[in-house]
């Protein structure tokens, strides 16, 4: 599987020397994810969970479409990976997403045992987008545990950051702010 190398950004610049490797299939199932979220009516998040160099799971986002708040991405991808291997496969496991993980991600992925952690695009990115989204990094939640997750990002995706362009600036979607759950 071909593998595309990043730079690593620091606040927006490229910190010299500093690379990431992603497999692109990684990169296409979670375009495929995010694309689905999206034609869905859902907000384009989507996650990937790769173990012994295997997706095992992938979600997209179907918080809107469920009505249910805890219905990110990265929440739904762990789930299917215990349903499909047992928890302990999660100890082994690197999750990507195509945004940074919220608080409430981050702290699943540290309590569910997940070592890595590679994100795409940087809640900044969002925000600039929407006009709102602050919260904690998750570099720094990461910071103020003692699990030793690895946190990896942000790499921009142009790809990604156009799907958040489209849903955030259609039909008002950027009007519920938080309660992205709720239809605008």
């Amino acid at each position: 599987m071909p593998v595309i190398t990043f730079s690593i950004l620091l606040d927006g610049h490229v910190l010299p020397g500093k690379k990431h490797m992603v497999k692109q299939g990684i990169i296409e199932v979670l375009l495929q994810k995010q694309q689905h979220a999206l034609d869905c009516g859902n907000p384009p998040f989507a996650a990937v969970i790769e173990c012994d160099d295997r997706i095992i799971a992938s979600a997209a986002n179907d918080s809107r479409s469920t009505g249910n708040p805890l219905h990110h991405a990265e929440m739904l991808a762990i789930e299917c990976a215990i349903e499909k291997h047992g928890p302990s496969v999660l100890l082994k496991s690197h999750l990507y997403s195509t945004n940074e993980p919220c608080p409430m991600c981050v702290g699943v992925c540290i309590w569910s045992g997940i070592p890595n952690i590679t994100y795409f695009l940087a809640q900044e990115n969002i925000a600039k987008i929407r006009g709102w989204g602050r919260f904690i990094p998750a570099k720094t939640i990461a910071s103020a545990d003692d699990s030793g997750i690895h946190i990896n990002g942000p790499f921009m995706n142009e790809e990604m950051l156009r799907m958040h362009e489209i849903f955030w600036n259609t039909d008002g979607n950027s009007k519920n702010r938080h309660s992205i759950h709720l239809p605008p």
